[in-house]
């Protein structure tokens, strides 16, 4: 028996719809497997250091698309999420350490 032939499926790549489909998919009792090909999972909806000391969602830019449903059936809250307004909505980061909001 082939380690693959061990998962009822396999959801490729760890961005914010593999994962919620494999933890839809895992609660429904299936064995899944999530494979990406980053260090980082979340897809667009990381937060990545895009210069030194300032961190930024580097494409997603707005979570609140994120379905209240999911957001209560995956306990999303209990694992850590938390949900902080923009404000403001841009910053732009200079080399010399000023910000331009």
């Amino acid at each position: 028996m082939s380690s693959l032939s061990r998962y009822d499926v396999i959801v490729i790549g760890a961005g914010h719809n593999g994962l919620t489909a494999a933890a839809y998919l895992g609660g429904a009792g299936l064995s899944t497997l999530v494979l990406e090909r980053r260090d980082i999972v979340g897809g667009c909806c990381v937060t990545e250091e895009i210069a030194p000391g300032c961190r930024a969602s580097t494409t997603s830019y707005i979570a609140s698309m994120l379905r209240p449903e999911v957001i209560r059936d995956l306990e999303l809250a209990s694992h850590g999420l938390r949900m902080v307004p923009c404000d403001p909505m841009l910053q732009v980061p200079f080399l010399d350490g000023q910000i331009v909001p």
